[in-house]
């Protein structure tokens, strides 16, 4: 109890706790509050993914990108390439690409609400980047309730033509979709067998990265 007294008074004394008088019992104060969001605000989303990232790419030996959203588009802002890979993904750190024609990009739609994906929607320039781009509205629903009660996205060849990848959404400490993650390969390689393998390597990094984000 003594310990436990001192380390109160010293609380008390720095204005994060304070003493009730009547009930001789202890609160916090908004103080903590202000603390916790210093923590929160100094975040790097980049800084927590790398380790995690560079490890579901030793896992598995395929690409992982990492993206944020951004208005109705996604930026890649990290990257890890499969070592022993002849070919090369064409994305770059800071390169854009819409929401719709992703399979990060959907990851993080499926996370929104509807009238938040109508929004998106309306902003976008919509295109098809090759013949397996999603160009309705309709579709892309039901692509996203798929993605919702499995929790990973796809993309068929959508954004390039002979990738295929899987993603995932990354959430921080409000619940809200801060980035995604995805596993990109040659379609050749990227078969439905070969994904079903993939998937839990890709969730498990999810999980890791959006705890250090702070979601729980």
């Amino acid at each position: 109890k003594s310990t436990v007294h001192r380390m109160l008074s010293a609380m008390v004394t720095r204005g994060y706790v304070r003493k009730d008088e009547e009930t001789n019992k202890y609160r916090m104060t908004t103080r903590l509050y202000a603390l916790a969001g210093q923590v929160v605000e100094n975040l790097d989303l980049v800084q927590i993914a790398r380790g995690p990232m560079e490890r579901l790419r030793d896992e598995v030996g395929e690409t992982v990108h990492l993206v944020v959203p951004d208005g109705s588009d996604i930026v890649y802002v990290h990257k890890v390439e499969a070592e022993n890979s002849a070919i090369r993904m064409f994305s770059r750190i800071g390169m854009r690409r819409p929401m719709y024609c992703t399979g990060v990009g959907k990851a993080i739609l499926a996370s929104l609400t509807d009238k938040e994906v109508d929004a998106i929607w309306e902003q976008s320039d919509i295109q098809p980047y090759t013949q397996h781009t999603i160009v309705t509205r309709e579709r892309l629903q039901d692509v996203l309730e798929a993605i919702r009660r499995r929790g990973y996205a796809f993309d068929n060849e959508e954004n390039e033509l002979g990738v295929r990848c899987i993603a995932t959404a990354i959430y921080d400490y409000t619940g809200r979709a801060c980035g995604a993650i995805s596993l990109s390969a040659p379609l050749m390689r990227m078969t439905d067998t070969y994904l079903a393998q993939l998937q839990p390597h890709l969730m498990a990094a999810r999980d890791r990265i959006s705890r250090d984000m702070g979601w729980r």
